[in-house]
């Protein structure tokens, strides 16, 4: 199952039959894999559901599939949510975002904190590089990519038990390790968490944790934090 390329196709319904899929799959398919009439896909909606395809048709305008064997994944149990600030280098962020959702992050809250220095949000980028990374990983449950929030927004959220912030401050931290609980991880911008904003995160019951004894950047963290978290 593994070996068939797999593709987005948000329209994907528990119904077998023949569809017509959209552009990009064509475009990727006919013209990027060169696969023919005959040939096997895997479609997912991102939400669990999958389901193989056989071309029956190809054109430069058209790809016509049949849909058979339907299988719905069972929703990731354990929420790994990560908070992290956006940065001003656009790529260093996107790369960030392919890694830890290779990872299996499931939760991805962009931060603007008081640090978080002037930034672009490009949602549609940021969402094409995660179902991107979800197909090549072989995922059919596609992370939560919430719209970016304020620190303080956050700390009004309903969020899981788990709650770990990492920040550079000295003091006692615990080395992050994984757990089957639900889990937050908080990762500040280059400058780091103020220190009103690791205290407003203890004060909601945030614990302190280290990801090692180097400093890290901030991308850097997010992924480290996820494989820690993982």
């Amino acid at each position: 199952m593994n070996s068939i390329p797999l593709f987005y196709f948000s329209a994907l319904s528990n119904t077998q039959g023949v569809v017509d899929l959209d552009d990009a799959i064509r475009h990727h398919a006919t013209v990027v894999l060169r696969m023919n009439e005959g040939e096997q896909m895997l479609l997912t909606n991102g939400k669990g559901l999958a389901a193989h395809a056989t071309i029956l048709a190809s054109s430069k305008k058209q790809l016509t599939v049949r849909l058979y064997d339907f299988v719905d994944h069972d929703v990731v149990k354990r929420k790994l949510m990560l908070g992290i600030s956006l940065l001003k280098n656009a790529a260093r962020f996107e790369w960030m975002l392919e890694k830890v959702t290779e990872i299996g992050i499931t939760e991805i809250y962009p931060l603007k904190c008081e640090r978080t220095e002037k930034q672009h949000y490009k949602k549609e980028r940021f969402e094409q590089i995660i179902v991107s990374a979800c197909l090549q990983s072989q995922q059919f449950h596609f992370p939560v990519l919430h719209e970016p929030i304020s620190f303080s927004e956050l700390m009004n959220q309903q969020l899981p038990n788990g709650k770990f912030i990492a920040h550079c401050l000295e003091g006692d931290k615990k080395l992050l390790s994984s757990s089957n609980n639900d889990t937050i991880l908080l990762i500040g911008p280059e400058g780091d968490f103020t220190p009103q904003e690791i205290e407003g995160a203890l004060a909601q019951a945030f614990i302190p944790v280290s990801l090692g004894v180097t400093r890290l950047r901030t991308e850097t963290a997010g992924v480290v934090g996820a494989v820690m978290m993982r």
